[in-house]
C-alpha cells in the first residue's frame, strides 16, 4: 500500500465511515424485501454531503420507550427512547427520569451501557436470523433451506406427536437458557410444556448463579440492597465481582460513595479493572476465599471484637451440639415423640438448657451461651454438650493469618488488616456477584464470608450486611403461572400437615409457602435440574463423574452419591433412565456454548436426539446443529414485561414496546400459540387418545391450542395480553396498572409483594428510604427461613459431616482436568450480554476482535509466548486455540478468558468449554433437611469452572 497524505486519508476514511453508515440511517436504500421494513415516503431523496445525512439522523417519525429483555441481571432495568423512522429504529438514547430516593443519596440516572446504546445496530447484524431454517445435510454442516413458518412447526409438531406417542410426553426436553427474562419470553414456552406434560429445564444451578452458601445460610439466597443504600456504608467489599464489567449502570454509586468517604476494598486473585477504582486490593489465590475470609474471623474471635448480642439473637451458634454425634440437641433427643425440629440453648441466667423460640427470634430474659461445656440427660443417658460457637472457635484456631496466608497468599498483616476494618466499620457490606458459586467449593467460600460479616455485626441495617443474588421480581408473574387449572389446590391438598406444622410452630404464611415450594419441586416435577440431565443424558458423566479424582476429600465416587440422592428422593431428573430425551428444544438456551464440557454433548446426546429445534435471535452456536431454527423477535419488536432477573439494585421493573419489525421473526407466544395450533391438528388428526403425564395427570393435545389460550382469551396475535394481566395482578408495582406502565415505561417497586424469590431480601420498601436487606429479622424479630430459624452456620446433616463441611471451612480447590500448573478463571465481560453480541462489529472493536486469554507476563516468557501469539491451551480432557494476551494485572499462575465466546469463533469450531471439566460435588445434592431441599433455581447440582487447571504453549512458527 503506498503512502498517502493526511487530507486523502481523511477523505478516504470519511467516504468509507459515509457508505458504512447508510445502511443504518438510510435502510431504505437498500433492497427492499417482501418482509422488511420499507419508507413509507417513496419519492426519491437527494444528499449534498454527509451534513445531510448528519441532519436526517435527528428526524424521526415516533419515540418508543422500551429496553432490553436480556438477563444482564445486577445491570438491568434501562430505560430507553428509541427513535424510529420509516418503521427503523435510527437510534436510542438513555431516557434518565428515574425519581431520586432521598436528597440524601444519588439519583439512579442515567442507566444504560454500551449494550444497549447499539441495540439497535445489533439488531440488524449479519448473524441475525430473518426466516425460519430447515437443515439440508448433515447436522452441523451449515446448509439450510427457508421454509414457511406452517411449513416449519407443521412438520415440529408431526415429530413431537411421534414422540410422544412412542416414548411419552417426557421424551420432549424444553432448555429455556438464560435469556427469557420477559414474560412473554419465558411463559409462553412454559404454559405449552406445562399443558403437554413435558419437560422444562431448571438451569439456574447448572450456569452457577445457585449461591448455594447464601442459600443454605440464609435459607433463600436472594438478598441486595438498592445501591443508592451503598452511600449508607462506611465499607464495601467489591469480593469476587468486577463491578466495572458487570454492573455499568450501577457503578456510579460505587465511585460517589467512595467519593462521600466509604472505603473500597476489592478482593480478588487479579488486579481487576474494578480494583483500579478502590481504596484497597486484597489480592487471594484463586478458590481459597474461604481461607481469607475465615482467618479473618479468628483474628475478630480471638480478639473478642465480635457482636455477642446479634450472635445470641440472630444466629445457631448457641445452639447445643451433642458431643457424642456431632448433632444438634433436639427435643427428640430428650422426649419420646418429641419434635425434630426444636432445638435447644443454656440459659446463662437460669443455669439450665432451655428450648429456643420458633415463633420469634426475641430472647427475653434468656441470655444464651455461647461458651461452655454442659451434660444433658437425653432418652438414652447423659450427654455432653456445647454451643456452635465453641466448635467454631476451635476450629478457627488452625486459621491464624500465618498458616493462612500460606494457603490464600494474602500477606498475614494484610489478613489483619482487613479483619480490623470490618470490626471498626460501622456498617459494612459487599458488592453482589455470581462469581462465588462458580467454585466446586464456592459454597463454603460463601459460607466463610457471611460468618465475618455477620460476626462483625453487620446485618439488617442500613448499609449493612452481606448480599448474595439481587432479585426484586413482580409477583403477578408468579400468581399468573400457579393459578393454572386445579395446580394450586393439588398442592395445598397435598402438602396440608406441612402447613399446619409451620402454623403450630409459629412460622408466618412466607415459610408456610416455601415449605409448599420445596415439597412442590420434588413431587411434581414440573421443573429438571439440568446438570444432573446433561450428566445422565449428555455424556458429562464422563468429565463431571471424575471429582474423586480431583477432590481428595471425597470418599465414594459421585455416582454412588447421585445414586443416594435419588433413592432418597433428595433430586430427581427427567427423563429419568434408561428413558431418554428424542426432541430437544433452545429457547435462545444455546448450550454448546453455555454448558461446561459442552463437546461432550455433540458426541454423546445429539446424535441421540430425532428432532432438535432453536428458536434464536442470531445464529448460534446450537442453531448450527440445530434441525430447524426459527427466528424471534427481538426487544424492540415486541411488547412484554420484564418479569424475571428485575433486582432491588434499581428497584424499578420496565416494559419492551414494539417499534419496528424484522422480516418474518415473531414473538414467543405468537410462536408457540401457532405450534399448539399444529398439535391439536395433528392430534385430531391422528385420532391421539388422552394420556398420562409422569405425575398421573391427564393430558389431552386434541385441546391443547383452546386450553393454553384460556378458550379464546388470550389471542395468538396477543402476547402483550400476558403482560398486562401479570401487571394488574401485581400488588408489589403500586397503584401501576397496564395502560400506565406503557406511557412511562417502568414502574417503581412498592413492596415484596406475594413472589417467593423477593422473600430473601426480608425487609419492607418504604417510600423515600433506600432498601436494606434482612431487617424483618434484625428489626421486627422475625424467624429465617432455615430449618434452625437463625441463620444457619452449623449443618449437621450427616452428609455434611461425612465430608467434615458442618461448619464453614477451607478446602484446596479441585486440581479439576489434571495437575497442571495454570489456574483457568473467567468473569463476564463488558462487551456483551453472554454471547448475544460477541459477534457484533462494534462490539468487537472494543477489543481484540477474536477469542482472547490473559496470561501473567512472566508466566508467558517462561514458555516463549509473546502478546499476540496463538497458543494451544489443553489438559486431561481437552484443548483448544486462542490468542494470548499478556497482562501485569493477571497473577501468575492464573489465566482468564471472558466468557461467551462462540464455538465458530475459535479454530476448529471448538471453543474453551471443552477443557471444563466443571466436577460434580456432592454437598449440593443434599435434601431433606429443612431447608435444604431443592426448589427452583436452587439448592440442585450446579457446574462450575473456577478451578480448572490448564497449560498452554505457542503455536509453532506463529509469530506475533
Amino acid at each position: 500500500m503506498g503512502l498517502v497524505s493526511r487530507r486523502q486519508f481523511l477523505e478516504i476514511t470519511g467516504t468509507g465511515s459515509l457508505a458504512l453508515s447508510l445502511p443504518h440511517f438510510l435502510p431504505s436504500c437498500s433492497k427492499p424485501t417482501p418482509h422488511e421494513p420499507r419508507a413509507t415516503n417513496h419519492e426519491p431523496r437527494s444528499y449534498s454531503g454527509y451534513q445531510d445525512l448528519y441532519r436526517q439522523s435527528w428526524t424521526w417519525d415516533s419515540v418508543v420507550k422500551s429496553t432490553h429483555n436480556l438477563n444482564c441481571w445486577y445491570q438491568q432495568n434501562c430505560l430507553f427512547h428509541l427513535y424510529v423512522k420509516d418503521g427503523v429504529v435510527l437510534r436510542e438514547e438513555q431516557v434518565a427520569d428515574y425519581p431520586q430516593t432521598n436528597d440524601q443519596v444519588p439519583d439512579f440516572n442515567p442507566r444504560g451501557c454500551n449494550k444497549g446504546a447499539c441495540y439497535a445496530a445489533m439488531m440488524i447484524n449479519p448473524s441475525r436470523l430473518k426466516y425460519p431454517l430447515k437443515r439440508v445435510g448433515p447436522r452441523g454442516n451449515g446448509k439450510w433451506q427457508r421454509v414457511s413458518w406452517d411449513e416449519a412447526l407443521g412438520e415440529i409438531a408431526e415429530r413431537i406427536v411421534d414422540s410422544i406417542q412412542k416414548d411419552g410426553p417426557d421424551s420432549v426436553v424444553w432448555d429455556p437458557g438464560g435469556n427469557p427474562v420477559s414474560v412473554i419470553s419465558f411463559a409462553s414456552a412454559w404454559l405449552l410444556s406445562d399443558h403437554m406434560g413435558t419437560v422444562f429445564m431448571d438451569i439456574n444451578c447448572e450456569i452457577g448463579d445457585e449461591q448455594q452458601g447464601a442459600a443454605v445460610t440464609y435459607g433463600h439466597p436472594g438478598c441486595d440492597r438498592s445501591a443508592d443504600d451503598w452511600f449508607n456504608s462506611d465499607l464495601i467489599l467489591v469480593w469476587g465481582g468486577n463491578p466495572v464489567y458487570t454492573q455499568i449502570p450501577n457503578m456510579h454509586f460505587l465511585l460517589e460513595a467512595r467519593y462521600n468517604g466509604t472505603k473500597i476494598v476489592s478482593v480478588c486473585p487479579d488486579f481487576s479493572p474494578s480494583s483500579v477504582h478502590t481504596d484497597l486490593w486484597v489480592p487471594v489465590k484463586p478458590g481459597t476465599d474461604a481461607a481469607l475470609a475465615l482467618s479473618m474471623a479468628h483474628v475478630v474471635v480471638s480478639e473478642k471484637r465480635y457482636n455477642a448480642d446479634l450472635i445470641r439473637e440472630q444466629t445457631d451458634l448457641p445452639f447445643l451440639v451433642r458431643m457424642d454425634n456431632r448433632k444438634f440437641l433436639r427435643e427428640s433427643d430428650m422426649k419420646s415423640g418429641g419434635d425434630d425440629a426444636l432445638f435447644h440453648l443454656f440459659d446463662l441466667t437460669g443455669r439450665s438448657v432451655v428450648p429456643a423460640r420458633t415463633d420469634t427470634l426475641k430472647l427475653g430474659k434468656i441470655l444464651p451461651a455461647l461458651e461452655g461445656e454442659f451434660e444433658v440427660e437425653t432418652l438414652h443417658g447423659r450427654v455432653k454438650v456445647r454451643p456452635a460457637f465453641e466448635l467454631l472457635k476451635d476450629m478457627l484456631r488452625s486459621y491464624d493469618p500465618e498458616p493462612a496466608s500460606r494457603i490464600c497468599g494474602t500477606p498475614p498483616d494484610l489478613i489483619r488488616k482487613l479483619a480490623h476494618m470490618m470490626a471498626d466499620a460501622k456498617a459494612a457490606t459487599n458488592v453482589c456477584t455470581s462469581n462465588i458459586s462458580k467454585f466446586y467449593h464456592g459454597d463454603l467460600m460463601m459460607r466463610a464470608q457471611i460468618l465475618i460479616y455477620v460476626l462483625c455485626g453487620h446485618l439488617g441495617r442500613k448499609g449493612a450486611g452481606y448480599v448474595s443474588a439481587s432479585f426484586l421480581l413482580p409477583d403477578g408473574f408468579t400468581q399468573y403461572l400457579s393459578a393454572r387449572p386445579g395446580r394450586l389446590a393439588r398442592i395445598l391438598l397435598r402438602n396440608s400437615p406441612a402447613i399446619y406444622k409451620m402454623i403450630r410452630q409459629g412460622r408466618g404464611w412466607r415459610d408456610a409457602v416455601l415449605e409448599l415450594m420445596r415439597e412442590t419441586y420434588i413431587h411434581d416435577r414440573f421443573l429438571t435440574n439440568s446438570t444432573l440431565f446433561w450428566y445422565v443424558h449428555g455424556g458429562l458423566a464422563e468429565v463431571s463423574g471424575r471429582s474423586r479424582e480431583w477432590d481428595p476429600h471425597l470418599k465414594k465416587d459421585v455416582d454412588e452419591y447421585i445414586r443416594e440422592a435419588w433413592k432418597k428422593n433428595w433430586q430427581v431428573v427427567d427423563p429419568r433412565p434408561p428413558k431418554r430425551p428424542n426432541v430437544y428444544w433452545s429457547l435462545m438456551g444455546n448450550p454448546l456454548r453455555r454448558v461446561r464440557s459442552a463437546h461432550k454433548l455433540l458426541e454423546h446426546f445429539f446424535p441421540k436426539l430425532d428432532l432438535i429445534v432453536s428458536t434464536e435471535l442470531r445464529m448460534s452456536s446450537t442453531a448450527l446443529y440445530s434441525d430447524f431454527v426459527l427466528p424471534v423477535a427481538s426487544a424492540y419488536e415486541k411488547t412484554t414485561l420484564i418479569g424475571g432477573n428485575t433486582n432491588s439494585l434499581a428497584p424499578f421493573d420496565h416494559i419492551t414496546q414494539k417499534a419496528t419489525s424484522y422480516f418474518e421473526a415473531k414473538d414467543e407466544w405468537e410462536i408457540f400459540c401457532a405450534l399448539a395450533k399444529h398439535l391439536q391438528r395433528v392430534a385430531r388428526e391422528r385420532r391421539l387418545k388422552p394420556y398420562v403425564d409422569r405425575m398421573g395427570r391427564e393430558r389431552r393435545l386434541d385441546r391443547v391450542f383452546r386450553e393454553m389460550t384460556d378458550g379464546g382469551d388470550l389471542p395468538p396475535d396477543r402476547g402483550d395480553k400476558i403482560s398486562e394481566n401479570v401487571v394488574n395482578a401485581s400488588t408489589n408495582l403500586g397503584k401501576t396498572r397496564w395502560k400506565e406502565l406503557k406511557e412511562k415505561g417502568y414502574a417503581r417497586f412498592t413492596g415484596l409483594g406475594r413472589n417467593p424469590g423477593n422473600w430473601g431480601n426480608a425487609c419492607d420498601i418504604k417510600p423515600g428510604e433506600t432498601i436494606s436487606p434482612h431487617t424483618w429479622f434484625t428489626e421486627k424479630k422475625m424467624p429465617w427461613p432455615t430449618l434452625t430459624g437463625r441463620v444457619q452456620f452449623y449443618i449437621d446433616h450427616d452428609l455434611y459431616l461425612e465430608l467434615g463441611e458442618e461448619l464453614p471451612v477451607h478446602k484446596d480447590p479441585p486440581k479439576a482436568a489434571g495437575d497442571y500448573p495454570v489456574t483457568l478463571t473467567g468473569g463476564h465481560t463488558r462487551w456483551s450480554i453472554h454471547s448475544t453480541w460477541r459477534s457484533d462489529a462494534s462490539m468487537l472493536r472494543l477489543q481484540r476482535g477474536l477469542p482472547v486469554m490473559y496470561v501473567n507476563g512472566a508466566d508467558a516468557r517462561r514458555r516463549g509466548v509473546r502478546d499476540g501469539d496463538r497458543v494451544t491451551v489443553r489438559n486431561d480432557i481437552g484443548s483448544f486455540v486462542i490468542m494470548a494476551k499478556t497482562s501485569p494485572a493477571v497473577r501468575p499462575g492464573q489465566a482468564m478468558i471472558y466468557h461467551a465466546w462462540e464455538n465458530y469463533q475459535f479454530e476448529g469450531g471448538m471453543g474453551y468449554r471443552n477443557v471444563l471439566p466443571s466436577p460434580i460435588n456432592p454437598i449440593e445434592l443434599v435434601g431433606d433437611y429443612g431447608h435444604i431441599r431443592p426448589v427452583p433455581a436452587i439448592l440442585q447440582p450446579g457446574q462450575s469452572d473456577r478451578d480448572t487447571r490448564i497449560d498452554y504453549r505457542r503455536v509453532m512458527g506463529h509469530g506475533p
